[in-house]
């Protein structure tokens, strides 16, 4: 069941790769669904998802098909960076708040790196820095794919009792500079 979890948490490390998580009660793949997000729409479920954060615009809304791996929506400045934000619960239904479980979150997507560099998914991935800093527990890691290494983020907080998760990965200059914008921005629209 750990193992489970581990996967189910890090599942949306994998960018780039189609994910079909399995699940558990069926044992039958699910798929992830991809759609529009219409214009006009600011919120979905509850949470803040604005046209553009931090100059980044907002693309497609994922849904993953398994109870407790939520939803994601997209935000990109094509062919230079690209920010997911998940919200999530992993099936667990307490109104959980303790900042232990974000941080846990956030080295299991580490974790899921270090997965990705034994598969041969990405090359390299060198971890720069890992700190908790409110309201996000954060990681910085420089990953190598293609060829290519890119500086990518993860910042995990809760927020109405689900696991707030972004993952930004870019080839800006000043990367974290534009990552703690965008986490900040976040931060800002959902009242924290």
């Amino acid at each position: 069941m750990s193992r489970l979890l581990r996967i189910l948490g890090s599942w949306s490390l994998y960018l780039g790769l189609v994910f079909a998580p399995i699940c558990p009660s069926s044992g039958a793949i699910a798929e992830t669904t991809k759609s529009p997000i219409p214009g006009h729409v600011k919120q979905i479920d509850g949470y803040p998802f604005p046209g553009e954060i931090a100059g980044l615009r907002r693309g497609q809304k994922s849904d993953y098909g398994t109870p407790g791996l939520g939803f994601s929506v997209r935000y990109e400045k094509p062919g230079e960076t690209w920010a997911d934000i998940f919200i999530y619960d992993l099936g667990e239904t307490q109104n959980f708040t303790d900042s232990r479980k974000a941080s846990d979150q956030r080295d299991t997507a580490l974790g899921d790196i270090d997965r990705a560099v034994s598969s041969g998914s990405y090359q390299m991935a060198k971890l720069i820095a890992k700190k908790e800093s409110a309201p996000f527990a954060k990681a910085h890691v420089a990953i190598t794919q293609n060829g290519k290494t890119r500086d990518s983020f993860v910042f995990v907080t809760i927020h109405k009792g689900n696991f707030v998760k972004i993952r930004l990965t870019t080839t800006a200059d000043n990367p974290g500079r534009l990552a703690d914008r965008f986490a900040s921005d976040y931060s800002r629209l959902l009242g924290k």
